[in-house]
């Protein structure tokens, strides 16, 4: 099957470019020219320049292809202008859309979020894919609320009959070449002193990045799953600190671990992200008011659809993920 993947230098698009290889597919993954396309080389796949903000771009790169893998998308949850986060997400996935159309393809599989059900998803109660997505406008939210109004871009062109659309989305994926979750547990619990802000200790749908991938390829492949929804999420969840504490493990040693006042570490990343933007800094911070929102309140799916209709499970222990992120990151110090 001929196969297109944006997002192919990105974390979970780069994996899903090694998974479609590795199932036989032919693979094309689309890319900017100012990406850094080092690990994408390595994979054999026929790359492709282009940006999906950039329409006329995208329709060499979708000519001949069967199936579309879209996972692009500005991830920089609550750094940024919304301006960014609506040509990224909500633009490109139109831009895409309408490419596809143009040249004939039959299949897109858009890659969404969990939190498009905002405050719905924080809580001890998995949620499935009919609960309502309810997203408030505001900086904190851009990348959630631009996914959301992409979700909607994406199923309009289904519901006109010009492209048959599936959708996964995603809870907290995590794996080699993760810039967020497992990157920022892997350097806090690196330090001699693990500090935890606050008390909280909330419920995480916690996937490996290759069970993820392998999700979505069939989902994009499935009958069953035209039109559908899914949400990519294990059997159970997980508190943060029994990720980071499988991490530890990984790692070889404990950690002394304290608490702070969540309202210091408020503080500071305010302080951080004030800091970044006096410098005109465009990449995230390290520490951001989100993120620190984000290890506080959890992100908690209902697989249960993904297994029911497709037979989907996922096949990485906890232990055995967290051990094979410290490994690559290792091997990223040895280079």
């Amino acid at each position: 099957m001929r196969t297109l993947v944006t997002g192919g230098t990105g974390f979970l698009g780069s994996h899903l470019v090694e998974r479609l290889l590795a199932q036989g597919h032919e693979v094309r993954a689309l890319a900017r020219k100012t990406s850094n396309i080092t690990h994408l080389k390595t994979t054999g796949a026929e790359i492709i320049f282009g940006d999906v903000e950039d329409y006329d771009s995208l329709l060499p790169a979708v000519n001949g292809v069967d199936v579309v893998y879209h996972a692009a998308a500005r991830v920089t949850p609550g750094w940024g202008a919304w301006k960014w986060f609506e040509s990224s997400i909500i633009k490109g996935t139109d831009n895409m859309l309408r490419a596809c159309v143009e040249t004939g393809v039959p299949r897109f599989l858009h890659v969404s979020t969990g939190s498009v059900h905002g405050k719905l998803c924080e809580g001890d109660t998995p949620v499935c894919e009919s609960t309502p997505c309810d997203v408030a406008f505001c900086r904190d939210a851009y990348y959630d609320f631009a996914k959301l109004r992409a979700e909607e871009v994406a199923f309009e062109y289904h519901k006109k009959g010009k492209i048959q659309v599936s959708m996964i989305r995603i809870a907290a994926v995590y794996g080699p070449r993760d810039r967020l979750l497992a990157d920022r547990v892997y350097r806090q619990v690196s330090l001699p002193l693990i500090m935890w802000p606050g008390r909280s200790n909330p419920k995480y749908s916690i996937v490996y990045a290759t069970d993820a991938a392998d999700f979505a390829i069939l989902a994009a492949t499935s009958e069953r799953a035209i039109g559908e929804v899914y949400n990519v999420a294990p059997p159970d969840a997980i508190p943060l600190r029994k990720f980071a504490a499988s991490m530890v493990k990984a790692m070889g040693g404990p950690r002394v671990q304290v608490t702070m006042p969540y309202s210091v570490a408020y503080v500071w990343c305010a302080l951080m992200e004030e800091w970044s933007r006096m410098r005109h800094v465009k990449d995230m911070p390290y520490l951001t008011r989100s993120g620190l929102q984000f290890v506080n309140k959890g992100i908690y799916l209902d697989g249960a659809k993904a297994r029911d209709e497709l037979g989907w499970q996922p096949k990485v222990s906890l232990d055995e993920g967290t051990t094979l992120y410290v490994q690559w990151r290792h091997s990223q110090k040895k280079k």
